[in-house]
């Protein structure tokens, strides 16, 4: 492959390092009007020079090419990606249309809406989450309904604890930056006007499939697995089950991929095949099978790699209709352009990273696997077909993979050998029974052989995930260290096709430099000295960390098993390879060689530390002079800031999320006034 022979390559690059430029910063407006201006100019002088028949300006030409898409990235992202946005919380009155359908939640029904209007122009626009209470009313609601909505929009917020999930971001990306809970009588429907007439269409279509399989009888886990694979809902898919397929290595089973677009491709082919005998009816069915290809991706939500995979077959539609044969690589250069022409911030969900990864290991490496044994039976060559993509994909996708989600599945292999071949025959028994649902004893058959499809695919998932050493957990590295991964990959696919040493050698030298990467941050991390306040509603976690270790105090969490310990710490801990000790707050002595605790008091490294809780009044009577560094405010406690000033003399103060709002803004006057650092645990961001 010569980068050379794929001119899209060639304006797609420059695109791309646009779209991460403007990522990256924050462009004032005063500065997109220079860079929106400087791309005109840049375009008219590069439509002057093509005029000029001489290959003197070629390169001259190409480089104001190269500049024009860059800026042409710079522009489109950052239009979709807005930087500010209204900062306050408002209730209010706001007319708005629904943009999604219903998603059932355990609390409320989630909706994604649009502003219309609202009652005053605080927030003129932009897409909102809106939690509605469960009732019959709301679970009617659809698509493109109108409605009059009372509540209170509260900003999403930045995540407030190290190296969680940053929903702001992720939220900002797809333009929302609000949600909402609406109250039972709070809402009326006035209207409905969809936005879209097609995605309305499509909403109806995947309802109307839901109806026909629960009318056959799916039901239970095997309907939510039906409804993931073949529709795009996994909403209602148990958390353990998708641990499950995740821990095995075949997550990507229950996301609809190019498989799936394949096989729905496969099936309007063969039904469509009378229209192969004339040129005119050819047209006819290219138009036909594009169509019915994005209305089927339509229908599961336009998810990453659904458009991909959509893009993909329609260029290869249109290659047959004009009797040509597309190569693999335009066709992915091509629709990652368009993809990313029309939603540049695509290039930052994970699921189209992964999805173009695959697809790009499977063409670049599965040959050479394929081809290091021949089987001569046709069940083996089918076996080893499928073991070669696995491992291919598998090899392509895992730095990356690793890198958002911290483990590794070992047995990968076993997985995908069994439940791919299951998973094809799912999709095409799921596909049957639509067609089928005319013919009620006929629906009800399929129906009973499809339970036990994907049933056995789930009991096989299951057991896979319980054999020891299933998943390699904990594992930790940084954006540097990716693309020192994928350079390896690169320079040994190169030695492998080229067999040149060289290509060897250079891969050696950065596999050695992602290797050296992981003692040098144990080392760095072994060094750090630090006090941490998790913010945590109405609960207090102080991390103590040195030598590699943490000591965690905390009011509410009592192990690692704790939800407020795996939503709030445990990322942290992971990302930074650290062995966490919880400890109860009110444990009344506790030491070691850096870190000792009596009561409320404690003195870590070179600082005394005073917890300030609502039992301050006998702690006050204890204190004979003792100097204090910091002091922590712990559950509203009643005492002045001079009062405590005056005893304890302090230099800092720390106020953690179990105190009120009256309190925190008394303190925060105090140290104002006397020039103290405070620092607010919900006032920190991390982005």
């Amino acid at each position: 492959m010569r980068l050379d022979n794929y001119p899209i390559f060639k304006i797609l690059l420059p695109f791309l390092i646009g779209i991460i430029i403007a990522y990256l910063c924050d462009f004032q407006e005063q500065n997109r009007n220079m860079i929106f201006f400087l791309t005109i100019v840049i375009v008219v002088v590069s439509i002057a020079i093509s005029t000029l028949k001489s290959y003197r300006y070629d390169f001259i030409q190409f480089i104001f090419i190269e500049l024009s898409f860059l800026l042409v990235g710079i522009i489109q992202t950052d239009r979709k990606y807005p930087k500010s946005a209204c900062n306050t919380d408002r209730e209010g009155n706001y007319i708005v249309r629904l943009v999604s359908g219903p998603s059932i939640k355990e609390r409320s029904i989630k909706f994604e809406a649009e502003i219309i209007k609202s009652d005053d122009d605080s927030i003129k626009s932009g897409k909102i989450l809106l939690y509605y209470k469960h009732s019959k009313a709301v679970s009617q609601l659809t698509y493109g309904d109108i409605l009059l909505t009372h509540t209170k929009l509260q900003r999403i917020r930045s995540p407030s604890n190290p190296n969680v999930f940053n929903n702001e971001k992720y939220m900002r990306r797809r333009g929302v930056y609000f949600t909402g809970f609406v109250r039972e009588n709070d809402w009326i429907k006035v209207g409905h006007k969809p936005k879209y007439f097609i995605w309305e269409i499509a909403q109806k279509t995947r309802g109307k499939c839901v109806s026909i399989y629960e009318s056959a009888g799916m039901k239970g886990e095997e309907m939510d697995v039906l409804k993931a694979i073949l529709l795009g809902d996994d909403d209602t898919l148990e958390p353990s089950l998708k641990k499950s397929y995740s821990s095995a290595g075949v997550s990507h089973i229950l996301c609809v991929s190019g498989m799936h677009v394949g096989i729905i491709f496969m099936i309007i082919n063969f039904l469509l095949k009378p229209l192969d005998y004339f040129k005119t009816t050819r047209i006819i069915k290219t138009i036909l099978m594009i169509l019915f290809i994005w209305y089927y991706a339509n229908i599961t939500g336009l998810a990453p790699s659904v458009s991909r995979s959509a893009a993909m077959f329609t260029f290869v539609a249109i290659g047959q209709v004009l009797q040509r044969n597309t190569n693999v690589f335009h066709s992915l250069f091509a629709s990652m352009f368009i993809l990313l022409m029309r939603n540049p911030l695509l290039l930052f969900e994970v699921g189209f990273q992964l999805s173009y990864l695959a697809v790009f290991g499977i063409v670049i490496f599965q040959p050479k696997i394929a081809s290091i044994i021949n089987f001569r039976t046709k069940i083996g060559k089918y076996f080893w077909e499928i073991l070669s993509v696995s491992v291919a994909a598998q090899l392509a996708t895992s730095p990356i993979s690793i890198y958002y989600f911290s483990q590794f599945p070992n047995y990968f292999m076993f997985s995908n050998l069994a439940v791919i071949t299951l998973s094809f025959v799912v999709v095409i028994t799921g596909v049957v029974l639509v067609l089928s649902s005319l013919i009620p004893f006929l629906s009800e058959f399929i129906s009973k052989i499809l339970t036990i499809e994907i049933s056995l695919m789930n009991k096989i998932i299951v057991n896979i995930e319980k054999i020891p050493f299933s998943v390699t957990k904990n594992i930790d590295y940084n954006i540097m260290q990716v693309i020192l991964l994928y350079m390896t990959i690169c320079l040994v696919s190169l030695f492998l096709y080229h067999n040149r040493k060289k290509y060897l050698l250079l891969a050696g030298l950065f596999f050695t430099a992602f290797v050296i990467n992981f003692p040098i941050k144990r080392i760095i991390n072994l060094r750090i000295k630090e006090l941490l306040v998790y913010n945590i509603k109405n609960c207090t976690a102080l991390e103590f960390r040195c030598d590699g270790k943490t000591y965690i105090f905390s009011d509410s969490i009592k192990d690692k098993k704790d939800r407020l310990y795996e939503y709030n710490i445990a990322a942290h801990s992971k990302k930074n390879l650290i062995e966490s000790t919880i400890i109860r707050l009110d444990t009344a002595e506790y030491s070691n060689l850096q870190l000792l605790k009596r009561g409320n008091f404690i003195r870590f490294i070179d600082k005394n530390y005073l917890i300030v809780d609502k039992n301050i009044d006998k702690i006050i009577k204890n204190i004979n002079c003792i100097e204090i560094d910091c002091v922590i405010l712990h559950n509203n406690p009643n005492v002045a800031p001079e009062e405590l000033q005056n005893i304890t003399n302090f230099k800092e103060v720390i106020i953690d999320a179990s105190n009120g709002r009256y309190i925190i803004e008394e303190w925060r006057k105090y140290c104002l006034k006397k020039g103290f650092p405070i620092c607010i645990t919900g006032e920190r961001k991390y982005e």
